[in-house]
């Protein structure tokens, strides 16, 4: 029986090849052998099955991030590396694979609002968890662990947002992160002769 998740790898095998602008739900049924209307049946609008590839990416990047968050390691350690996993996530997809890359950036694009920001909700929740830990363990002084993490997401969107993609075969890009990323753990680190190193 066909499946929601053998639907999806057919219409991103799709997508690599042709794009999204000019891929159909005939396409994707004729790469899996079986008729327009057998898919139809799991996803009843282009748009719907659209939205599902990129549900399922934003789960990608998010399902492993979820998985630092809540490592019973520092505080400290572990935001540095919930930052430099999301950046490799999305810096290894642009490079690896440009067109499913770009595909996804295209989809996102039309896909519903409330999609894309829940899919960033989740990601800022995840960096406010670890700030609060880290206020628990004497790591942080934070003020406001919700505020402060979404200002954390935003500051380094050029390392992580895709619209910043041809940035990032910069030689520097790894220095220019590791040089605000310091300044930003020196922000939020407790002024009571806790070291961020």
């Amino acid at each position: 029986m066909l499946t929601n998740e053998q639907i999806l790898d057919a219409a991103e095998d799709v997508l690599r090849r042709f794009g999204p602008r000019k891929t159909t739900v005939v396409d994707v049924a004729r790469a899996l052998g079986v008729s327009h209307g057998t898919v139809y049946r799991h996803f009843d609008t282009k748009a719907a099955l659209h939205e599902a590839i990129t549900t399922r990416w934003f789960e990608r990047v998010t399902s492993p991030l979820a998985t630092i968050a809540r490592k019973p390691s520092s505080p400290r350690h572990r935001l540095r590396e919930w930052f430099e996993t999301l950046m490799a996530i999305k810096q290894h997809k642009a490079h690896e694979d440009p067109e499913l890359f770009a595909s996804y950036l295209l989809l996102a694009n039309k896909t519903s609002k409330k999609i894309v920001f829940a899919h960033v909700e989740i990601m800022i929740k995840q960096v406010e968890r670890i700030l609060a830990d880290g206020c628990d363990d004497g790591s942080f002084e934070i003020d406001n662990c919700a505020a402060t993490a979404r200002s954390l997401f935003f500051a380094t969107f050029r390392f992580h947002h895709p619209l910043h993609a041809n940035e990032w075969s910069d030689e520097h890009l790894k220095e220019d992160f590791d040089h605000l990323f310091t300044m930003l753990e020196r922000a939020i680190k407790k002024r009571n002769g806790h070291s961020v190193d």
